[in-house]
C-alpha cells in the first residue's frame, strides 16, 4: 500500500496550517539538523546560567520586600551580632574526668585565639568570668529589704563586740549572731545570681556535663561561605591536634557541632533532596512515556526537547529572579511533569499519522503540527494562567512559584514544537520508523480501551454517578471552605528528620545540655536607644497582665537592665558601712583568720560605684551586644511556658503583642522575628489564597472561550473540569489535609491544568463528531491519560522529599491531576455518548411522527 496524505477537511478551516506554521514544518522536515544545532546552542548559556542559581531557604524570601516584618528583622539582623558557632566537644569513653577535661579546655582556649580575630571572633568555654563579677558583687544584688537586715544585723554584733571589749556592755543584753564566714556565706549566697535549677550547673564554671565525660568549647566566627567555614575547620582542627587530648587521657577525642556544621548539612540535605526528588521526578516522567509509546526514538526526541524547556526555564530565572526560594527549589519535577504534555499530545497523534494512516515524516509533522497545535497552546496557555494566577499574590514564594511556572509552560511547548519535529526528522532520516507493511505494537490505545468500556458500555449509568459524585464533592468542598482550612500545626510543613539525626545534630543536644538553651526561643526587639528599652519592658509586660492569666501572649521580657543590680543608690551607702563594719570587726579580731579568709572575697574591692552596663563582663553581656560593640538597646521576649512555638495560632496571638508598641512619650518599636514572619505568612496566604484561585479560574475560563470561539461545546470542559476541582478539596476534607504555604499551590494549578485534558478531548470531539466518539476516547483518552500519569509522576515524586509541606503539595497535587483526569475520560465521555443517544432517538423519534 502506498503511502497516503491524510485528508484534509476543507470546510474546517481550523484543520488548515497557519502559514507561518506551514514554513516550519516544512523547514523541520527537510533540515531538521539546522534546528537541533539551534536547540544545542541555547542549551550552553542556560545550563551556565541555571548551574548559577542560589538557593534561598530562609522563610523570610517568602515574603515581599515592602513587608514590614521583613524590613524590621532585616534591620535587627544588621545589628545583631549574629557570629555563627563551631562547637568543639572533648569527649573520653569514660566518666570520671574533669580535671582531664578542663586541663585539656585550659590548653586548647589560647591556641583557638591564635587562629586570629579574622577568623576567631570570641571563645566561650564556661562562666568563670561571669560567675567571678557576681561573686564578686553579690552584696548589689541583694534585695533592698534584705540588705538593711543584713546591714542591721552586722552593725548590730559590731557594736555589740566594741562594747564588750570596752566593757561597756549590759549584763541582760543578749548577743546577736557572731559574724562568721557561715553567716556572711549564708547572706550573700541567697542574693547571687545563681542557674536555674532545670538548667545547667556549670561544675567548676566549664561548659562539662556532671559525669565529667565530656566538655564544649563554642568558636564564635565572623566568617561565613562554605569555603571559609571548612578553612575555619581545618584550623580548628590544627588547633585541636596540636593540644592533643589523648595526652590528657588516653581515650579523650575532639568532635565538632554548631550551627555551622548543622546548618551546612540541612543546607546539603536540602539540596540533595531537591536533586533527588527531580531525578525521581523526570525518570519516572520518562519511564511512562516509553511504557506508553514502547519506543527509545520517542523518549529520547520528547526528553531532548523537555530538557532544553527546563534549561530554558532555569536559565531564564537566573536572569529575571536570580535564586530559588524554598517554594520554587521543587519546580524542576512539577514543570517536567506537565510540560512534557505538549510533546504526549503532539508525539501521540504524529504516531497515529505514521502507523496507522501510513503518512510520510513530513505530512505526519505537517497533520501533528495541524491536529494539536492549537488545543495544546490553548493548554499551555491555560496552564501559564494556572501558575500565574500566582503571580497577584503578595506572597513571594506563590509569586515567584507563578512566574516561574508561567513561562515555563510556554518554554516547554515552544520547545516541543520547534525540536520535537526536529529530532523526529533527524532520526528518521537515520532510521526510519514505521515502514509500509511492517506491524507494531499499538500500547497506547490501552490506556483508552478500559476507560472507553467503562465510559460508553453503560454511558447512562457512568453519568449518573459522575453526577452524584459532582454533587457530593461540591457539599464537601463548601463545608471546607466554611470551616478554617489553614493549617495552624507548622510542624505538618517542616522537614521530617527527627527519625535520623546526624552526628552533629545528636552532639549539638549534649552542647544544648551543658551550655543551656536560654532565649533559644524568645525574640529579639531591637531599639534605637537604650532609654527606650525599660519604657518597652514596661508596656509589654502591662499587655501581658492586662491580657489575663489564661490569654498571655509571653513568658516575660528579658533586657541588660536585667543583669543589673536595682536600687543601687540606696544600697550602696548600706554596702559601704557594712564593708567598713566587717573590716573594722576583722583589725579588732572579732573576725578569725579561717573565717575572714573564706568572707573578704565577697567583699566589694576599690571605691564602691553603681554598676552600668559597661560594667558587666563580656559574656554575660554579650546576649545584648550589637554588631558594632553597643550594648543594652536589645530586649528580648520569650514565649509563654507550656505554648508550643510550633503552634501557627499562638505564634499569631504571640507576633501580636509586640509587632507594634507605641511608648508613652508616642515612639513606636517594631518588632519582627520568626513568630512575627510565620504570623505574615499565614495572613497573606489567607488572604492571596481567594484571589488567586479566581484569577486561575476566570483566566481559564476565558482561554477556553476564545479556544472554541463561544461554541457550546465549550461547556463540555467547564462541567468536567468543576466535578474534578471539587472531587479534589472533596479529598482534602476527607483526609483532613489543610492548606499551609506550600500545597495551597495546588488549587490554582488543578484549576488551571486540570481544564487542559477536557479542552483537548472536547476539541477533538468537535473535530471528529459525536459518530466517532469511540474512535475520540481511544486515541485522544489515551493521551491524556499518559499525560496526567507523567504530571502525576512528578507530583508524585514530591512524596519522597524530607519536607512535610512538599510532600502534602505533591500529594494533593496529583489528586487534583487523577480527579480532573477521571472526569475527562470516564464521566464526559459517558455524559457526552448519553446526550448524542437523547438527540439521536428524539430525531427519529420525530421522523417518525412526520412520516
Amino acid at each position: 500500500m502506498a503511502a497516503q496524505e491524510p485528508e484534509l477537511e476543507a470546510d474546517d478551516p481550523e484543520r488548515h496550517l497557519p502559514r507561518w506554521l506551514e514554513a516550519l514544518a516544512r523547514l523541520q522536515a527537510r533540515r531538521p539538523w539546522l534546528l537541533v544545532m539551534l536547540a544545542v546552542l541555547t542549551m550552553l548559556p542556560t545550563a551556565l546560567a541555571t548551574s548559577k542559581l542560589a538557593l534561598k531557604l530562609d522563610l523570610s524570601e517568602l515574603l515581599p520586600d515592602s513587608k514590614e516584618s521583613v524590613i524590621e528583622m532585616r534591620r535587627v539582623s544588621k545589628r545583631l551580632a549574629g557570629n555563627a558557632t563551631l562547637s568543639v566537644i572533648v569527649r573520653t569513653s569514660t566518666p570520671g574526668h574533669q580535671k582531664e577535661l578542663e586541663a585539656c579546655v585550659d590548653a586548647l582556649v589560647p591556641e583557638l585565639y591564635a587562629i586570629g580575630k579574622d577568623w576567631v571572633g570570641a571563645v566561650d568555654y564556661g562562666v568563670k568570668e561571669a560567675r567571678q563579677f557576681f561573686d564578686e558583687n553579690a552584696l548589689y544584688y541583694a534585695s533592698l529589704d534584705d540588705l538593711k537586715k543584713a546591714h542591721e544585723r552586722i552593725t548590730e554584733r559590731y557594736d555589740w563586740e566594741v562594747s564588750k571589749q570596752q566593757g561597756s556592755l549590759l549584763d541582760d543584753e543578749e548577743a546577736p549572731p557572731p559574724i562568721t564566714a557561715e553567716v556572711i556565706e549564708k547572706e550573700l549566697s541567697a542574693k547571687k545570681p545563681t542557674a536555674p535549677a532545670s538548667g545547667p550547673t556549670f561544675p567548676n564554671g566549664y561548659y562539662e556535663d556532671k559525669a565529667g565525660s565530656y566538655a564544649a568549647i563554642l568558636v564564635r566566627t565572623p566568617v561565613g561561605g562554605k569555603a571559609k567555614i571548612m578553612e575555619l575547620r581545618r584550623r580548628v582542627e590544627a588547633a585541636v591536634a596540636k593540644v592533643d587530648p589523648k595526652r590528657f587521657e588516653p581515650t579523650m577525642v575532639a568532635q565538632y557541632t554548631g550551627d555551622v556544621v548543622t546548618g551546612q548539612e540541612e543546607y546539603d540535605r536540602i539540596t540533595g533532596d531537591l536533586l533527588h526528588v527531580g531525578a525521581v521526578g523526570v525518570g519516572g516522567v520518562l519511564l511512562i512515556v516509553y511504557l506508553y509509546f514502547l519506543r527509545l526514538r520517542v523518549v529520547l526526541t520528547m526528553g531532548g526537547a523537555l530538557v532544553v524547556g527546563l534549561l530554558w526555564t532555569f536559565g531564564t530565572t537566573y536572569f529575571v529572579i536570580g535564586y530559588l526560594n524554598s517554594s520554587t527549589g521543587f519546580l524542576v519535577s512539577i514543570v517536567a511533569g506537565n510540560g512534557i504534555n505538549y510533546g504526549i499530545v503532539y508525539m501521540a497523534r504524529y504516531v497515529e499519522a505514521r502507523r496507522d494512516e501510513l503518512a510520510s515524516v513530513t505530512d505526519a509533522i505537517r497533520v501533528a503540527h495541524r491536529d494539536t497545535w492549537i488545543p495544546t497552546l490553548a493548554s499551555a496557555a491555560t496552564g501559564a494562567l494556572a501558575y500565574g494566577s500566582l503571580i497577584v499574590t503578595d506572597f513571594r514564594g506563590f509569586k515567584h512559584f507563578g512566574i516561574i511556572g508561567g513561562y515555563g509552560m510556554m518554554f516547554c511547548w515552544l520547545t516541543t514544537y520547534l525540536f520535537t519535529p526536529a529530532l523526529l526528522s533527524a532520526s528518521e532520516r537515520v532510521w526510519p520508523a514505521y515502514k509500509e507493511g511492517a506491524q507494531s505494537l499499538n500500547i497506547g490505545r490501552f490506556f483508552g480501551v478500559a476507560f472507553e468500556r467503562l465510559g460508553l458500555g453503560a454511558p447512562r449509568l457512568v453519568a449518573g454517578i459522575g453526577a452524584a459524585i459532582g454533587i457530593g464533592a461540591l457539599a464537601l468542598s463548601a463545608l471546607y471552605f466554611s470551616a478554617d482550612p489553614m493549617e495552624y500545626n507548622m510542624r505538618n510543613v517542616g522537614n521530617d528528620d527527627a527519625s535520623n539525626p546526624s552526628a552533629a545534630k545528636q552532639l549539638s543536644h549534649k552542647v544544648d545540655d551543658v551550655v543551656g538553651r536560654v532565649g533559644q526561643d524568645g525574640i529579639a526587639i531591637v531599639t534605637d536607644r537604650v532609654d527606650q528599652v525599660q519604657p518597652l519592658e514596661a508596656e509589654l509586660e502591662r499587655r501581658r497582665v492586662a491580657a489575663g492569666p489564661e490569654k498571655e501572649p509571653f513568658q516575660n521580657t528579658v533586657s541588660i537592665f536585667s543583669l543589673l543590680p536595682k536600687d543601687q543608690t540606696q544600697k550602696l551607702p548600706l554596702i559601704a558601712e557594712m564593708r567598713d563594719r566587717i573590716q573594722r570587726a576583722r583589725s579588732r579580731g572579732f573576725i578569725t583568720d579561717a573565717d575572714w579568709a573564706k568572707i573578704e572575697p565577697h567583699l566589694p574591692k576599690g571605691e564602691l560605684t553603681p554598676i552600668g552596663i559597661e560594667d558587666l563582663p563580656e559574656q554575660a553581656a554579650r546576649s545584648f551586644t550589637e554588631r558594632d560593640g553597643t550594648r543594652g538597646r536589645i530586649v528580648y521576649i520569650a514565649p509563654r511556658d507550656g505554648r508550643s512555638v510550633w503552634d501557627a495560632k499562638y505564634l499569631m496571638h504571640w507576633a501580636n503583642s509586640f509587632r507594634h508598641v507605641t511608648l508613652p512619650n508616642g515612639e513606636v518599636i517594631h518588632g519582627s522575628g520568626r513568630a512575627v514572619i510565620f504570623a505574615d505568612m499565614i495572613y497573606t496566604v489567607g488572604q492571596d489564597a481567594p484571589r488567586a484561585i479566581l484569577v486561575s479560574a476566570l483566566g481559564t475560563i476565558l482561554v477556553i472561550l476564545i479556544a472554541f470561539r463561544g461554541n457550546k461545546l465549550a461547556f463540555g470542559v467547564f462541567v468536567p473540569w468543576l466535578v474534578g476541582v471539587a472531587s479534589l478539596v472533596a479529598f482534602l476534607y476527607l483526609r483532613e489535609i489543610k492548606l499551609n504555604f506550600l500545597n495551597f499551590v495546588a488549587l490554582p494549578i488543578t484549576i488551571g491544568i486540570g481544564a487542559e485534558y477536557a479542552h483537548n478531548m472536547m476539541q477533538r470531539y468537535r473535530f471528529e463528531g459525536g459518530a466517532k466518539l469511540r474512535h475520540v476516547v481511544l486515541a485522544t483518552g489515551g493521551a491524556l491519560t499518559l499525560c496526567s500519569l507523567t504530571t502525576s509522576i512528578g507530583y508524585f515524586a514530591l512524596l519522597s522529599s524530607i519536607n512535610k509541606g512538599i510532600h502534602s503539595f505533591g500529594l494533593s497535587a496529583a489528586v487534583g491531576e487523577l480527579t480532573c483526569l477521571a472526569a475527562t475520560v470516564l464521566w464526559l465521555p459517558a455524559l457526552l455518548a448519553w446526550l448524542h443517544d437523547r438527540r439521536a432517538k428524539a430525531s427519529l423519534a420525530k421522523g417518525a411522527v412526520r412520516s
